[in-house]
């Protein structure tokens, strides 16, 4: 007779969350281009059109430590 010792398996976890979709059909917003947006493309415009967005580097943040020493 098998005991429930010998069973052995994983503990059910969440799924990871889906991701964020947007409506299909779409096509970019630049007069003349006929490209279609994907449905995971948040932006109104396609790739070659999307303005320039600049990055914004934040640096490394510093430890406590080296906070109160300065």
């Amino acid at each position: 007779m098998a005991s429930e010792s010998m069973y052995r398996g994983a503990r059910v976890r969440e799924l990871p969350r889906a991701n964020r979709t947007y409506t299909s059909g779409r096509v970019c917003a630049t007069e003349g281009c006929t490209t279609k947006l994907s449905i995971y493309n948040k932006w109104s415009y396609c790739w070659q059109h999307e303005p320039v967005h600049t990055y914004i580097s934040r640096g490394k943040r510093r430890s406590r430590k080296e906070m109160q020493a300065a």
